[in-house]
């Protein structure tokens, strides 16, 4: 299991994607109309064969789950989504213990349901998987097939060509930080070193912070075309809270890994 996508509800959708765009220096590769669906619209980065998704409620749309998130938290992290190669016993298992979909797909090989962000804490969780048909990729491939952003297509750039690389780490702030890592641990079935839950080529690590409602407070990107510092002077140039290891966007912090060697 690993994770594919990350997702942020934002006031403004264009502002913020631009400023995440410059920063990444590279274009928004697709705008998912079906979105409009749950009152949004969005539109979806890549970042080393991972996506980087924004969401806002449409102009006219007053009452949308992330139109409260917004009302709750202000701009944040939103939703984080998981790939597999397949999804179904990890959705039955999971409502089979009781927990929540509030959204799910399963036709033509494509499956995947949105769990209630109460049911985890700190984010909807999403796990999904992609027809097996669907390119010759294997799921865990940086450019494997993935259809909320209609990839691989031949005017995307590849997975090694981006400024940025992969997420390599959350980072999951709660007052209960070992029993809430425990239990996504459980959830997801996946290993648990000390209170980080491991997954393939990333992990979540689980912070104390006492009085605090759960939340999803810093995201590190692996390297990839561009240093760090490239990455943080474009930050800088684009407006954003910066310091010597990350730059501020969405309520959340953005580190990014150093070069080996």
């Amino acid at each position: 299991m690993r994770i594919r996508q990350i997702v942020f509800a934002a006031d403004a959708l264009e502002p913020t994607l631009n400023r995440l765009g410059a920063v990444l220096n590279g274009p928004v590769v697709f705008r998912d109309p079906g979105v409009a669906h749950f009152g949004l619209e969005n539109g979806l980065l890549v970042s080393g064969g991972n996506f980087i998704e924004v969401v806002s409620p449409l102009p006219n749309e007053t009452d949308t789950a992330a139109g409260r998130h917004l009302a709750r938290r202000g701009d944040s992290f939103y939703m984080l989504i998981f790939q597999c190669d397949d999804a179904r016993p990890h959705i039955e298992r999971l409502t089979e213990k009781g927990l929540r979909s509030v959204w799910n797909h399963d036709a033509g090989g494509l499956v995947a349901t949105h769990f209630h962000p109460r049911d985890f804490g700190a984010a909807i969780v999403s796990i999904d998987s992609m027809p097996s048909d669907a390119g010759d990729e294997a799921w865990h491939s940086p450019d494997a097939h993935w259809f909320w952003a209609r990839w691989p297509d031949i005017d995307k750039p590849k997975a090694e060509e981006t400024a940025a690389g992969a997420v390599a780490a959350l980072e999951l702030r709660a007052p209960d930080a070992a029993a809430l890592a425990q239990h996504w641990a459980e959830n997801l079935q996946r290993p648990l070193d000390g209170h980080r839950v491991l997954f393939d080529g990333a992990y979540i690590e689980f912070v104390e912070e006492a009085g605090c409602v759960p939340y999803i407070a810093a995201v590190t990107l692996r390297a990839g075309q561009d240093s760090p510092a490239a990455l943080l002077a474009r930050a800088e140039q684009a407006g954003l809270d910066v310091n010597d290891e990350a730059f501020t966007l969405c309520g959340v912090t953005w580190r990014f890994e150093r070069f080996a060697g």
